[in-house]
Protein backbone atom coordinates (compact mmCIF):
# COMPACT_ATOMS: atom_id res chain seq x y z
CA UNK A 1 0.00 0.00 0.00
CA UNK A 2 3.03 2.60 0.75
CA UNK A 3 4.30 1.86 -2.19
CA UNK A 4 1.06 2.07 -4.29
CA UNK A 5 0.31 5.62 -2.39
CA UNK A 6 3.81 6.89 -2.83
CA UNK A 7 3.23 6.34 -6.88
CA UNK A 8 0.63 8.56 -6.85
CA UNK A 9 1.45 11.49 -4.16
CA UNK A 10 5.28 12.27 -5.15
CA UNK A 11 4.07 15.31 -7.88
CA UNK A 12 2.58 17.96 -5.86
CA UNK A 13 5.36 17.27 -3.01
CA UNK A 14 7.26 17.91 -5.63
CA UNK A 15 5.62 20.62 -7.21
CA UNK A 16 5.29 22.24 -4.14
CA UNK A 17 9.50 22.01 -3.15
CA UNK A 18 9.73 23.39 -6.40
CA UNK A 19 7.47 26.58 -6.73
CA UNK A 20 6.72 27.22 -3.13
CA UNK A 21 7.84 30.61 -2.19
CA UNK A 22 7.55 31.70 1.51
CA UNK A 23 8.02 35.28 0.60
CA UNK A 24 7.70 37.05 -2.90
CA UNK A 25 10.56 37.42 -5.08
CA UNK A 26 10.69 41.05 -4.52
CA UNK A 27 11.28 40.95 -0.77
CA UNK A 28 13.76 38.14 -0.98
CA UNK A 29 15.88 40.34 -3.39
CA UNK A 30 15.71 43.54 -1.40
CA UNK A 31 15.80 41.35 2.49
CA UNK A 32 18.47 39.26 1.66
CA UNK A 33 18.98 38.30 5.53
CA UNK A 34 15.97 36.27 4.91
CA UNK A 35 18.13 33.80 3.51
CA UNK A 36 19.95 33.14 7.24
CA UNK A 37 16.49 31.55 8.50
CA UNK A 38 17.50 28.30 6.01
CA UNK A 39 21.23 29.34 5.97
CA UNK A 40 21.88 28.41 9.14
CA UNK A 41 18.79 25.62 9.43
CA UNK A 42 16.57 27.43 11.42
CA UNK A 43 13.53 26.53 9.50
CA UNK A 44 14.00 22.71 10.82
CA UNK A 45 14.58 21.58 14.11
CA UNK A 46 14.44 18.61 15.80
CA UNK A 47 11.22 20.23 17.68
CA UNK A 48 9.91 19.84 13.78
CA UNK A 49 11.00 16.49 13.08
CA UNK A 50 9.14 15.00 16.51
CA UNK A 51 6.49 17.06 15.74
CA UNK A 52 6.44 15.69 12.25
CA UNK A 53 6.98 12.12 13.54
CA UNK A 54 4.19 12.49 15.55
CA UNK A 55 1.73 13.86 13.20
CA UNK A 56 2.62 10.77 11.33
CA UNK A 57 1.82 8.15 13.63
CA UNK A 58 -1.11 9.78 14.48
CA UNK A 59 -2.61 10.42 10.84
CA UNK A 60 -1.65 6.24 10.21
CA UNK A 61 -3.59 5.44 13.54
CA UNK A 62 -6.37 7.07 12.46
CA UNK A 63 -6.38 5.91 8.99
CA UNK A 64 -5.72 2.30 10.23
CA UNK A 65 -8.41 2.14 12.39
CA UNK A 66 -11.49 4.53 11.96
CA UNK A 67 -11.56 2.13 8.56
CA UNK A 68 -10.86 -0.95 10.46
CA UNK A 69 -13.95 -0.27 13.33
CA UNK A 70 -15.92 0.75 10.51
CA UNK A 71 -15.51 -2.39 8.34
CA UNK A 72 -15.28 -4.82 12.02
CA UNK A 73 -18.95 -5.60 11.70
CA UNK A 74 -19.58 -5.25 7.81
CA UNK A 75 -19.73 -8.96 7.19
CA UNK A 76 -20.51 -7.88 3.26
CA UNK A 77 -16.75 -6.42 3.07
CA UNK A 78 -13.43 -8.34 2.39
CA UNK A 79 -9.69 -7.22 3.01
CA UNK A 80 -9.27 -5.75 -0.24
CA UNK A 81 -11.85 -3.13 -0.25
CA UNK A 82 -10.96 -2.68 3.39
CA UNK A 83 -7.20 -2.27 2.26
CA UNK A 84 -8.54 0.34 -0.49
CA UNK A 85 -9.92 2.37 1.98
CA UNK A 86 -7.19 2.93 3.75
CA UNK A 87 -5.25 3.62 -0.19
CA UNK A 88 -7.68 6.01 -1.07
CA UNK A 89 -7.43 7.93 2.17
CA UNK A 90 -3.84 7.74 2.08
CA UNK A 91 -3.78 9.07 -0.71
CA UNK A 92 -6.53 11.75 -0.31
CA UNK A 93 -4.42 12.37 3.19
CA UNK A 94 -0.99 13.28 1.35
CA UNK A 95 -2.26 15.79 -1.12
CA UNK A 96 -4.23 17.59 1.52
CA UNK A 97 -0.74 17.41 3.60
CA UNK A 98 1.15 19.47 1.17
CA UNK A 99 -1.91 22.13 0.40
CA UNK A 100 -1.14 23.03 4.27
CA UNK A 101 2.51 22.56 4.13
CA UNK A 102 2.96 25.03 1.28
CA UNK A 103 2.77 28.55 2.10
CA UNK A 104 1.66 29.60 -1.65
CA UNK A 105 -1.02 27.91 -3.63
CA UNK A 106 -0.20 28.53 -7.60
CA UNK A 107 -1.37 26.86 -10.46
CA UNK A 108 1.61 24.19 -10.42
CA UNK A 109 0.33 22.93 -7.28
CA UNK A 110 -3.22 22.38 -7.73
CA UNK A 111 -2.35 21.37 -11.29
CA UNK A 112 -0.13 18.62 -10.03
CA UNK A 113 -2.69 17.41 -7.68
CA UNK A 114 -5.45 17.21 -10.02
CA UNK A 115 -3.48 15.57 -12.23
CA UNK A 116 -1.86 12.98 -9.50
CA UNK A 117 -5.78 12.10 -8.15
CA UNK A 118 -6.93 11.62 -11.94
CA UNK A 119 -3.92 9.22 -12.56
CA UNK A 120 -4.67 7.40 -8.99
CA UNK A 121 -8.08 7.07 -10.12
CA UNK A 122 -7.74 6.19 -13.32
CA UNK A 123 -4.85 3.36 -12.30
CA UNK A 124 -7.15 1.80 -10.22
CA UNK A 125 -10.55 1.68 -12.09
CA UNK A 126 -8.63 -0.23 -14.91
CA UNK A 127 -6.27 -2.23 -13.00
CA UNK A 128 -9.70 -3.33 -11.38
CA UNK A 129 -11.70 -3.83 -14.10
CA UNK A 130 -8.67 -5.58 -16.26
CA UNK A 131 -7.37 -7.72 -13.25
CA UNK A 132 -8.98 -10.63 -12.51
CA UNK A 133 -6.44 -13.13 -11.11
CA UNK A 134 -2.96 -11.00 -12.15
CA UNK A 135 -2.41 -11.05 -8.23
CA UNK A 136 -1.48 -14.15 -6.20
CA UNK A 137 -4.18 -13.98 -3.31
CA UNK A 138 -7.54 -12.43 -3.90
CA UNK A 139 -8.31 -11.08 -6.90
CA UNK A 140 -8.59 -6.92 -7.04
CA UNK A 141 -11.64 -7.25 -9.47
CA UNK A 142 -13.79 -4.90 -9.33
CA UNK A 143 -12.79 -3.76 -6.03
CA UNK A 144 -12.73 0.13 -6.41
CA UNK A 145 -16.07 -0.26 -8.15
CA UNK A 146 -17.49 -1.77 -5.14
CA UNK A 147 -16.19 0.35 -2.79
CA UNK A 148 -17.60 3.59 -4.50
CA UNK A 149 -20.71 2.52 -4.41
CA UNK A 150 -20.84 1.92 -0.49
CA UNK A 151 -22.17 4.86 1.27
CA UNK A 152 -19.50 3.37 4.35
CA UNK A 153 -16.67 3.83 2.36
CA UNK A 154 -17.41 7.41 1.52
CA UNK A 155 -18.07 8.44 5.43
CA UNK A 156 -15.25 6.41 6.41
CA UNK A 157 -13.04 8.03 4.03
CA UNK A 158 -14.29 11.80 5.05
CA UNK A 159 -14.14 11.08 8.44
CA UNK A 160 -10.39 9.46 8.18
CA UNK A 161 -9.12 12.50 6.36
CA UNK A 162 -10.94 15.25 8.71
CA UNK A 163 -9.90 13.47 12.20
CA UNK A 164 -6.02 12.71 10.39
CA UNK A 165 -5.58 16.15 9.32
CA UNK A 166 -7.16 18.20 12.45
CA UNK A 167 -4.08 17.96 14.31
CA UNK A 168 -1.85 19.02 11.62
CA UNK A 169 -4.57 21.98 10.70
CA UNK A 170 -4.09 22.85 14.07
CA UNK A 171 -0.58 23.32 14.84
CA UNK A 172 -0.43 25.05 11.61
CA UNK A 173 -3.15 27.80 12.06
CA UNK A 174 -0.86 28.22 15.68
CA UNK A 175 2.28 28.46 14.39
CA UNK A 176 1.19 31.03 11.32
CA UNK A 177 -0.15 33.56 13.95
CA UNK A 178 2.33 33.21 16.52
CA UNK A 179 5.30 31.83 15.93
CA UNK A 180 6.29 32.09 12.08
CA UNK A 181 9.16 34.16 12.09
CA UNK A 182 8.69 35.34 8.69
CA UNK A 183 4.71 36.61 9.48
CA UNK A 184 6.50 38.73 12.08
CA UNK A 185 8.95 40.23 9.86
CA UNK A 186 6.11 41.16 7.41
CA UNK A 187 3.64 42.60 10.39
CA UNK A 188 6.89 44.65 11.98
CA UNK A 189 7.65 45.92 8.59
CA UNK A 190 3.67 46.53 7.53
CA UNK A 191 3.99 48.77 11.29
CA UNK A 192 6.96 49.84 10.30
CA UNK A 193 5.30 51.77 6.76
CA UNK A 194 2.29 53.22 8.46
CA UNK A 195 4.76 54.53 11.30
CA UNK A 196 6.13 56.14 8.19
CA UNK A 197 2.87 57.27 6.60
CA UNK A 198 1.37 58.72 9.64
CA UNK A 199 4.43 60.83 10.07
CA UNK A 200 4.58 62.57 6.58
Amino acid sequence: ILLYTSLFTVLPQCAAALFDQHVPAERALHEPQLYEYTLHARCYRIRSYWINILDAIWQSTAIFFIAYFAYAKDADTDALVFGFSIAFSMTITSMIHVVLQTKRIDLALVGSIAFSLLVFLGFTLIMDATCIVCLNGQSPYHVSYMAFRQGLFWLTNLLTIILAMLPRFFVKCIYNSTGNPLLRNDQKQHVSFSTQDTRF
